[in-house]
């Protein structure tokens, strides 16, 4: 078992107090990268996914390529003091899809469960048997319970591979033991304020709504990355202390 716990309120405060006092650097590291972000965001709000399927879904996917370069640049920053040369920052390379590989491997810990539900669905759409659908639900519930414990224990591997270390799962579920409920208490209690926000934003126009949900979803993002960046570094040591990853000839 990992000897060392992590402390959620100091983690909490540590990267709001960041971001806060990190501003400037922030904005100057990530502004082209986050007001694309932010637009894109917008722009789905105003659009009907069944009608402009296509368009929709290619602002969705250019929104999942620029989030790695926000989330790459912002953790390095923090673990390692790493700030880009130039006025401009945007460069998706190998270090920012390894980053999106592993968030979307992370993100395949809750398609069991999600798969069961549909398969429930189907059953009580169909008029098939109660017995059959209730216990698809209990293996559905299980199975969405084990997804998010895993994910939450791996998610450490993001900063890891930020900072270019070798992804190690087994190395990371080994650092984060006991620290399950920590680590969901520190991504629980550092969204509260937004989704207050989010709540508050409910009355204002579609247009001021969808704007001021992009940049609150976008700067709770930065403040996640924080969090995990800090966990990080708490739970698994300073970055650079690990075995980097190894050298492959290729570029992507």
């Amino acid at each position: 078992m990992s000897a060392h716990k992590l402390d959620v309120m100091a983690t909490v405060a540590e990267a709001y107090r960041g971001a806060w006092t990190h501003f400037s650097d922030m904005f100057r590291l990530i502004w082209l990268a986050g007001a694309l972000y932010i637009l894109l965001s917008v722009g789905t709000v105003f659009l009907d996914p069944k009608t402009d399927t296509v368009f929709f879904l290619l602002l969705e996917l250019a929104s999942l390529f620029l989030w790695p370069i926000v989330a790459v640049t912002w953790h390095r920053f923090i673990l390692l003091g790493d700030e880009p040369a130039g006025r401009i920052h945007f460069s998706f390379g190998r270090r920012e899809a390894r980053f999106l590989l592993v968030t979307i491997m992370l993100s395949l810990f809750m398609v069991p469960g999600f798969l069961s539900f549909m398969l429930v669905g189907a059953l009580a759409q169909d008029g098939q048997g109660s017995q059959l659908a209730a216990m698809i639900a209990i293996v559905g519930i299980a199975l969405l319970m084990a997804g998010v414990f895993f994910m939450v224990r791996l998610s450490l591997l993001l900063p890891a591979v930020a900072v270019d270390e070798a992804v190690n799962a087994g190395r990371m579920l080994e650092r984060t033991k006991g620290n399950f409920w920590r680590l969901f208490g520190v991504a629980a209690l550092s969204a509260l304020p937004f989704f207050a926000a989010l709540v508050l934003f409910d009355a204002l126009p579609l247009a001021l709504k969808a704007i001021g949900t992009a940049i609150v979803m976008l700067f709770y993002a930065i403040v996640n990355v924080a969090v995990l960046s800090i966990a990080y570094r708490e739970l698994a040591g300073p970055a650079g202390t690990h075995a980097p990853e190894p050298e492959i000839d290729a570029t992507l």
